[in-house]
């Protein structure tokens, strides 16, 4: 065998070495297609109210605000898609609406993380829970990774803390997109305002998408969200 001969099966020899070492670390090659993520319709044979109801393990928070401040209806309209918040969101935890938008108790010197809905007027439980209602049925099917303000049952006026200060939303519009990430992460008012602050590209506003109820869509999250300015939208 010549030296030219030899050389080829040296090198073939190492071709087929590193090629096996890539499937071996998981490190395959990919092709130059672009990515597309599934778009899974995840359905469920349940109303959204059923939803709701059937988990009272992360949402029990929600259905006594929603019952506190009288707008069971809501939910059981169709044709709507509901940001169902979790305890977490809600009553549990360093950043939920409980500790973020503290009370004044009776008696009390200086406010504190609420414990129930009840220390807090029914219009401010509703206009939470309303801006979280959007209308329409948005899902992957329709949202992309530009920024789509939206409609949603809130008012348009709303208090909330940041960094020890209260900013005023004043609108009841939600910016609803898709992250720039091949997972395309619900991402949800995503902007410095926010107290989240500006969410990368992979993260996400919501635990779970896309769920596709009889009557609408659903997307769980462990994040309740504050409501842009006029001033913010060039509105004034």
């Amino acid at each position: 065998m010549n030296m030219k001969i030899f050389r080829y099966f040296i090198s073939l020899a190492l071709f087929c070495i590193s090629l096996s070492s890539c499937t071996l670390f998981d490190l395959d090659f990919q092709s130059n297609e672009e990515y597309e993520a599934k778009k899974a319709d995840n359905k469920v044979n349940m109303t959204i109210w059923e939803f709701i109801q059937s988990r009272p393990d992360i949402f029990s928070s929600l259905i006594e605000g929603i019952q506190y401040a009288g707008i069971e209806d809501l939910y059981k309209e169709a044709g709507n898609t509901h940001i169902l918040l979790t305890n977490s969101a809600l009553s549990s935890g360093d950043n939920c609406f409980w500790t973020k938008n503290p009370v004044m108790l009776p008696g009390a010197t200086e406010a504190t993380a609420a414990t129930a809905w009840e220390q807090y007027d029914k219009k401010v439980v509703k206009e939470l829970l309303t801006y979280h209602i959007v209308r329409g049925e948005w899902s992957y099917f329709n949202i992309d990774s530009s920024d789509r303000w939206i409609e949603t049952y809130g008012e348009g006026s709303f208090s909330y803390n940041k960094d020890g200060q209260t900013l005023q939303g004043d609108t009841a519009v939600m910016c609803v997109k898709a992250g720039h990430d091949r997972n395309l992460p619900l991402q949800l008012n995503n902007f410095e305002w926010n107290f989240r602050g500006l969410l990368a590209a992979s993260s996400g506003s919501c635990r779970t998408t896309n769920i596709h109820a009889r009557d609408g869509y659903i997307h769980v999250s462990d994040w309740w969200q504050p409501r842009p300015s006029r001033y913010f939208l060039g509105q004034e």
